[in-house]
């Protein structure tokens, strides 16, 4: 597993980073704009709901950049960061 990066070329490297640190940004942002929606409509005060999401956004921001830096798929699993990250949008839009 630790020989997996080394092994990697620049453009692959990129896309872990970009997937990493971009992605969980897109990720994160989503996972608090859903929470910040959802939470109010079963009666949370609305910035009492932002504070949690934030706050929770750690537990999901630390995990994705490790995981695209030690996974042996960066591609795979980088595309399946932003599929998750532009759903939960669109679920917040929805809602």
């Amino acid at each position: 597993m630790a020989g997996a990066i080394q092994q990697d070329g620049p453009g692959r490297i990129a896309w872990r980073l970009l997937a990493a640190f971009g992605g969980g940004y897109a990720l994160v942002s989503s996972f608090v704009a859903m929470i910040g929606q959802v939470l109010p409509l079963i009666g949370v005060a609305r910035g009492e709901a932002v504070a949690l999401a934030l706050m929770l956004a750690l537990f999901i921001y630390v995990p994705v950049c490790l995981l695209m830096i030690a996974t042996p798929r960066p591609w795979r699993d980088g595309l399946a960061v932003v599929a998750t990250a532009a759903a939960l949008m669109l679920l917040a839009r929805a809602i």
